[in-house]
């Protein structure tokens, strides 16, 4: 028999003695669930708009119920080789499935039911503790693992893990189990166990009401997060109770938040438009104004009135406009703030962040929970309602905070569907909502979603001065050339997005053979590369000197320029709005500038807009411009041309795999799919093996290429590795297929 039953590497570096056992890994995360529960559980559960009075004592209990039994499955031979490095095949079963099954099958059920109020009660208890991997139902076995498990129930370790449970729980005296093999083929297996279950469960859980629902979705969110604290903290050399308690203490303060906006104006005083989304009543609120029309700083006045002593998120749709929004207002160290998203580490690095050792929070799975604001993608937040693990492991934070998302307009219909239903099941948590401008079936559907609740959507429109002030104007044309050599001769900025890489890529060489000198901007660069073309597209805006800039859509939202004159490819009318947000962008009533001009230019393909739902995704782009005529415009003018048009798009509710789940937790998308694939340059993937060099820099997102001869490819850190000759690559021009 094995000595100990271990549920973590004995071999990990700093775990302490005793951490990695099984009974010691489960009172970590028993202990981590504990002070979850003390600290945020009424919040959980309000932000969730359930009756703390109701369903707190029952989301206490089951909460630890699905912490002791979360790992009982890993108390099987094949789980307790694996984890000393004694076999090499995957598990024939992974230690969720069976962590559900040893309880179902056993003297445990009758135990456990026990202080509950029925079975029902219990399969909610084993579904959060099966799901604490986000990999559940698992698949059938896999060939050559074996056709037996042998079952370690009578070990002293088991034993003790469950006296745990006696203990915290309250329970009596655990029954006495013994050893046992389980066969995984045939018609009494556990894989025909598990799928039982699964219809069984999938029935119960179509009659169940829409608040049992969110209160799963608690449960499970919860233990994820104790499972996560509970094996982290240890191996960190961190108390895990006194850790959490001053982790989720802390608040932030009216002042740090004011200071946000006092360093922003000045000695100015916030515009009425900024005052009056801090005189908002409503729990969600939609700002909508026009680029540069001071939307971010309402924001943190929203934030320092409506929601004082919660933590602020603010989401952002792409890594880009995350980083810009922590750079140009959170990169202060005394404001506590924090940058997340995937390449977060080498922004951070190259903004001359010390993100090295310096945080209060070393841990990357807990990286919010020390934070006072987050300034992050719109995925960390909404990700929670399909299991993405970074919003399930803020959710303990998520519950009392509050939320900006900007941008709104840009979220493709799955994204926004999936904010919808953040909106309804996270009923009790304060949302902002901003966009430079909605059109009418999305802004109809938001009111239609919080009506069925009995709120109402509060909006608050942009300062008048502004939004009325003229600032572009249309030009008509087929060849831009002769306007661009016109502006960059008067030394004008000209930026020209176009809406694909391989198309930047032909406007720039065209530039160059009519001696022009562009800087080229798109997302297919080494990430390190992209953020310094990045840089080098600021400073040139800054400079003095006419520029041209050739970009692609990552234009829109992520460069806090101003142009004299805007060319662009015939786009979706949210993105021309985006892009004419880079065109006269320092004009203000005070200080007008007149109307700057800007071009549409046709193009010879609908990517990478065209899709089944929108075979002509520009028609309603072309009435738009129509009706836009050729005189001076404001970004007024924009937004109720495109508030009478009504593309017929029909927006539903996104089914959620948190909070619909049930009895599956595994991941879903968040956003509309698009195919594409990861590379490493040949030249760089023996350093990233070695170490040398870090993959989040080297990782270039492409295109899939023509031929598919791409899947026999070598892959390094999640990415191919193409032949040299597959692929060109430039640090100033990016990468593209060599067809």
């Amino acid at each position: 028999m094995t000595k100990r039953l271990l549920a973590k590497s004995s071999k990990a570096p700093n775990t302490p003695r005793g951490a990695e056992t099984l009974p010691g890994h489960t009172a970590n995360v028993l202990a981590a669930a504990q002070v979850l529960l003390d600290e945020t559980g009424d919040a959980q559960l309000s932000a969730l708009g359930l009756s703390v009075s109701i369903w707190r004592e029952p989301f206490r209990r089951e909460v630890l119920l699905a912490a002791l039994c979360h790992d009982l499955g890993k108390a099987n031979d094949q789980f307790q080789a694996m984890v000393r490095g004694r076999r090499e095949e995957q598990q024939a079963i992974r230690h969720e499935a069976l962590s559900l099954l040893i309880v179902q099958q056993t003297a445990l059920r009758e135990w456990l039911a026990a202080p509950l109020q029925g079975v029902d009660t219990l399969n909610f208890v084993l579904w959060a503790a099966a799901g604490h991997h986000r990999k559940f139902p698992p698949s059938d076995p896999a060939r050559g693992t074996g056709t037996l498990v042998s079952l370690l129930l009578g070990h002293q370790d088991f034993r003790h893990t469950l006296a745990l449970g006696a203990h915290r729980l309250g329970l009596g005296d655990p029954p006495v189990l013994t050893d046992c093999q389980w066969r995984l083929t045939g018609g009494d297996s556990p894989t025909s166990w598990l799928k039982q279950l699964a219809l069984r469960a999938r029935a119960h859980w179509d009659n169940c009401s829409d608040e049992h629902r969110r209160f799963l979705g608690a449960v499970k969110a919860c233990v994820i997060a104790a499972d996560v604290a509970g094996s982290a903290l240890p191996r960190e050399g961190e108390k895990i109770i006194p850790w959490i308690k001053k982790a989720l203490s802390r608040r932030p303060g009216v002042g740090q938040l004011d200071k946000i906006v006092t360093d922003r104006l000045g000695a100015k005083a916030p515009r009425p438009f900024q005052e009056a989304l801090g005189n908002t009543g409503a729990r969600v609120v939609l700002a909508e104004a026009g680029c540069g029309n001071g939307k971010t700083i309402g924001a943190y006045v929203w934030a320092v009135r409506r929601a004082p002593g919660k933590r602020l998120f603010f989401s952002y749709p792409t890594t880009g406009t995350a980083t810009e929004g922590f750079r140009d207002y959170l990169i202060d160290p005394d404001l506590d703030a924090q940058l997340v998203h995937g390449r977060a580490a080498v922004d951070l690095e190259l903004l001359g962040v010390d993100d090295d050792g310096e945080r209060e929070d070393p841990l990357a799975a807990l990286e919010t929970w020390s934070a006072l604001i987050i300034s992050c993608t719109v995925d960390t937040v909404l990700g929670l309602t399909q299991n993405h693990r970074r919003g399930l492991y803020a959710w303990p934070i998520m519950a009392n905070s509050a939320f900006v998302f900007d941008e709104i307009h840009a979220y493709d219909n799955r994204l926004f569907a999936a904010l919808l239903r953040f909106l309804i099941s996270c009923r009790g948590l304060p949302c902002l909502l901003m966009t430079a401008s909605l059109p009418k079936p999305k802004r109809t559907i938001l009111e239609k979603t919080l009506a069925a609740l009995g709120e109402s959507l509060e909006i608050v429109e942009g300062p008048a001065d502004l939004e009325t002030l003229p600032r572009y104007r249309r030009l008509l044309g087929d060849d831009p050339w002769g306007v661009v050599k016109q502006v960059l001769g008067e030394n004008g900025k000209v930026l020209w997005v176009v809406n694909t890489v391989d198309r930047a890529l032909k406007i720039a060489d065209e530039a160059r053979d009519q001696s022009l000198a562009p800087l080229v901007y798109h997302s297919r660069f080494r990430y390190v590369d992209r953020v310094r073309q990045h840089g080098r597209v600021i400073e040139a805006f800054r400079a003095d000197g006419p520029v041209l800039v050739v970009a692609t859509q990552v234009a829109e939202m992520s460069l806090d320029l101003s142009a004299d004159l805007l060319v662009t490819d015939m786009a979706p009318i949210a993105a021309i709005i985006q892009r004419l947000g880079r065109l006269n962008r320092r004009a203000t009533p005070e200080s007008p500038i007149p109307p700057k001009p800007f071009l549409v230019v046709p193009t010879d393909t609908e990517a990478p807009y065209r899709d089944q739902e929108h075979p002509d995704p520009f028609a309603l782009s072309h009435v738009w411009l129509e009706r836009l005529g050729t005189v001076a415009i404001s970004q007024k003018d924009l937004a109720l041309t495109w508030a009478g048009l009504d593309d017929g798009s029909v927006h539903e509710l996104l089914e959620s795999a948190w909070l619909d789940g049930g009895f599956e937790t595994t991941p879903r998308h968040l956003r509309e799919s698009a195919p594409g694939l990861t590379v490493i340059l040949a030249e760089d993937a023996v350093a990233v093996e070695r170490g040398e060099l870090d993959a989040v820099r080297m990782r270039i997102p492409m295109n899939s290429p023509k031929h598919n001869d791409w899947k026999s490819w070598p892959e390094v850190a999640y990415a191919r590795v193409p032949p040299g000759e597959c692929i060109l690559y430039d640090p100033e021009r990016g990468a593209r297929w060599n067809h």
